[in-house]
Parts: structure tokens; C-alpha cells; sequence
């Protein structure tokens, strides 16, 4: 049974209120995070292959095989590569007698996983997204948890349960959510001084940032507001506009509807005006690098940011709020990921014992410290102690709010909207061809999930 995900504020706004009134605070990675809740940064640290192992330490907290090596692989940049170097360190304090070798794959992690699968050279515990959920799940090629589970002290009721919804197939529990994020309104005060006017509120609605955008643009050395062609930046304005991706139950594709289309009109109109460009535009590769590099006035991003700025931009002045509400009311989007285990793998229980605690409470406390992400239990959710990062977390409370996840093809869902972006910001079709042709391309994968 896949667990439905609309309406989150149910099951996530009593969780997330202790970040949204606290003075500090923490995604993402969420990295979230998923198809662009990309986690940037950098740490100096060793690349490549990380073999790490424990000279002593307690008895693990589960039975696991005499001997255990695991290898263990994700995508992720360097400041995600050291989270799990930690991660391992800390892991084998607990587990001494298993050798865990991390091979992270920075680059087409799903493609290269793939081959390794079919190829029987998978690592024996993995990253697993909505495609990779998709591809393994029902083959067989990824081992239920839920027995191994238990043998370790865990439940799914120690978990966010929307946070499941992507890794359950006919009630089994195939992955563990790792992390999660959302986004918020990240900007430079610096702009809005040189502009003269005053910086963003909770209370901000669409019209706020468009008017803010256009005003830094047109008379500051910055640029004004700066989003891509991308389905996950482009799902708070669907949703704060009363729309979704699909319909709840997955089976019908709402691309073309007034909610999706009024929504590209907005996000048009800046673009048409020059208040809106694309982090290429101006010299950055995404667009948290080009708040790092004090290019923009503001931006859509997430719990990321906090590491990033703080590695790679420690004197740069940034602040968050929740995103503006929407014409229908306050929206957000939310990008989970999970870890799974090789059903092949030749030490089971010692890979569900690093997958259990790799996400479990003691470990996601340790993440959540370093600003990486949100931790995926909910009695956690006070941990998140940096301001900015309380702020965008607030997201997640939004009564529009939704997990990034429209079934088994819920990348090929979010490719179509991606598309239809790309097509409008090169000017190749209306609004109305552009998501048109979206709605069949999406119907289709629905069609086919």
C-alpha cells in the first residue's frame, strides 16, 4: 500500500512547530534531496574510496554476520561525502566488527547503480530515490526491512510517516528515509538596503517578491530573483496556487489545469521583465552559488544553504523566511530520500544495521547538528538550532505543502514540467502549448506506473 502524501500539515506541523518559533536553528540534502534539492559545497577531505573500521566498541545493537564488509555508495558532494564519512565513524563505535567501505558516485548515481545491479556488483546498502524505488522494489532486488526492523528496535512510528510514503510497496518498508528538506525565501539583506527598501517577511505574499525582484533589478548591481527550469522551484507556486502535479491518487496528470498555468504566467512575467534569471545568466552555476557570490537579491532554497554558505562563503551576509503565500494560501514542497539494502547482499543483517543506524535518532541528532538536513523523527524536530534554517523548515508546516512524489514515475512526472520550463524560458511555446504537451507526456508515465 502506498501511503497517501497530500495535506502534510496533518502529519508534519505539529512536528516542525518547535523550528518554526525558536531563535536559532538547521536539508536538505536533503540533499534532499531528490532531483534538485542539491546539496553544494565543499569540505577538504580525502576523495575516493573511504574503507573505515573500529578497533573496539560495544556489541552491536542487532545480530549481524561474523566478519561483515559491506560497501556502501550515495551520490552527493563533498560536504555530503563527509557527513557519511562521520556517519561511518560513528557507526562503527557501535558496530566495531563491521568493516564498512564507502564508494560514494558523485555523478549518475542511478545509472551507474543500475548497471552495477544488473551486473550483480551493486554495493550492498544504497541511496534510494522514487526511480531507484521504482526500478528495485518491485523485482525483488531490494530487501524488505521490516523483519530486520524489528530485530534492531525500530519501527516505521519512529519515523515521519509521509517520509515513507515513496519507499513502501504492499506494506513492506524498503528503504529508511535518510534526511529531508524544503525550501525558503533566501536572500542578501545588502540587496534590499542598495534598493532602499525593506527586507522580506513571514508575511510576504507573490506580489511582494515580484515587486521586490523588479525593484533590486532595475536599480542595483544585483540581479533580482533567480530560478531555473526546474519542476521542484516551480512547485510551491502550483501549490500556494491550489494545484498539485497529479491528482491525489496518482492517476491523473493536472499539468494543464489554471492553477499550473497562472502560476508559469507569474513566474513569466518576471522572466519577461528581467526580474527573474537563470544562475547561468549571471555567472553561477546554481543558484545558492549565486547568493554566495552576492549576485542576486533573492532566490528559492533550502536547509542546504546552511552548510554551503558556511563552508564556502563564511563572510557572506544571508538571511531566510518561509516562502510568500500563495493566491490559494501558504505552500511548500518536500524532498525526502531514503537508504536501502541490497537484497543479494552477502551480510544482510550487518548492512540493515548500518541502514538503521545511519538513520536512526543518534546519527540524524549528529546530521542535523552540522546543518545538513532535517532529521527524519519527529520528536527531533527542535534540534534544528540555526535561524535561517528554522525558517525555511517552516515549509514544511504549510497547509498546501506537498512531498515531490506522484508514484512509481515521479521522475518522469517532474522531467515533463522541467521540459515544459525550459521550452517557456527559451520562448520555443505559449504557457498553454508548454504544459499542453506536459500534461501528455505525464499522463502517460502515470499511465504506464
Amino acid at each position: 500500500m502506498i501511503i497517501k502524501s497530500r495535506f502534510l500539515f496533518l502529519a508534519v506541523a505539529v512536528l516542525l512547530v518547535a523550528a518554526a518559533c525558536g531563535d536559532d536553528d538547521e536539508a536538505g540534502s536533503t540533499t534532499t534531496q531528490g532531483t534538485t534539492a542539491t546539496t553544494q559545497g565543499t569540505t577538504e577531505t580525502t576523495q575516493g574510496t573511504t574503507e573505515t573500521t573500529a578497533a573496539a566498541g560495544p556489541d552491536c545493537f542487532m545480530p549481524v554476520e561474523e566478519g561483515a564488509l559491506i560497501v556502501f555508495s550515495g551520490w552527493g558532494d563533498e560536504t555530503e561525502q563527509q557527513i557519511y564519512r562521520d556517519s561511518i565513524v560513528r557507526f562503527n563505535e557501535v558496530c566495531p566488527d563491521v568493516t564498512v567501505d564507502y564508494q560514494p558516485i558523485p555523478a549518475d548515481f542511478q545509472t551507474k547503480l543500475k548497471a552495477s545491479m544488473a551486473g550483480g556488483t551493486a554495493p550492498d546498502v544504497f541511496y534510494v530515490d522514487d526511480q531507484l524505488m521504482t526500478a528495485f522494489g518491485p523485482t525483488g532486488q531490494i530487501l524488505a526491512l521490516d523483519d530486520l526492523m524489528a530485530a534492531g528496535g525500530v519501527s516505521r512510528d519512529d519515523f515521519i510517516s509521509a517520509l515513507l510514503t515513496i519507499f513502501t510497496l504492499d506494506g513492506s518498508t524498503y528503504a529508511l528515509p535518510k534526511d529531508w528538506g524544503t525550501l525558503g525565501l533566501v536572500y542578501l539583506p545588502d540587496a534590499f538596503t542598495a534598493a532602499g527598501i525593506p527586507e522580506p517577511t513571514a508575511d510576504w505574499g507573490w506580489d511582494d517578491l515580484k515587486t521586490a525582484a523588479e525593484t533590486i533589478s532595475a536599480n542595483t548591481d544585483y540581479a533580482g530573483f533567480c530560478q531555473g527550469a526546474d519542476w521542484a522551484r516551480f512547485a510551491p507556486w502550483v501549490f500556494g496556487n491550489g494545484g498539485s502535479y497529479t491528482s491525489a491518487d496518482f492517476a491523473t496528470a493536472t499539468l494543464d489545469s489554471a492553477a499550473v498555468n497562472e502560476a508559469a504566467e507569474f513566474i513569466m512575467e518576471m522572466k519577461d521583465s528581467g526580474a527573474l534569471v537563470e544562475a547561468a545568466d549571471i555567472g553561477a552555476s546554481w543558484c545558492g552559488d549565486a547568493v554566495g557570490k552576492e549576485l542576486i537579491g533573492l532566490t528559492y532554497e533550502g536547509g542546504w544553504m546552511v552548510n554551503f554558505m558556511r563552508n564556502d562563503f563564511p563572510d557572506v551576509d544571508w538571511k531566510a523566511v518561509p516562502l510568500p503565500t500563495g493566491p490559494v494560501g501558504a505552500a511548500d514542497v518536500i524532498f525526502t530520500n531514503g537508504i536501502g539494502v541490497n537484497a543479494n547482499s552477502d551480510y544482510p543483517q550487518a548492512a540493515a544495521a548500518f541502514t538503521i543506524f545511519v538513520t536512526g535518532r543518534a546519527n540524524q541528532a549528529e546530521i542535523v547538528a552540522t546543518g545538513f538536513a532535517y532529521s527524519t523523527h519527529p520528536d527531533q524536530v527542535d534540534l534544528v538550532v540555526d535561524s535561517n534554517d528554522a525558517a525555511i523548515a517552516v515549509g514544511g508546516t504549510f497547509p498546501l505543502t506537498q512531498v515531490g512524489y506522484w508514484g512509481p514515475n515521479t521522475g518522469r512526472v517532474n522531467g515533463a514540467v522541467n521540459d515544459a520550463l525550459a521550452r517557456l524560458y527559451l520562448g520555443d511555446q505559449t504557457i498553454e502549448e508548454a504544459f499542453a504537451q506536459a500534461q501528455g507526456e505525464a499522463q502517460t508515465a502515470l499511465d504506464e506506473g
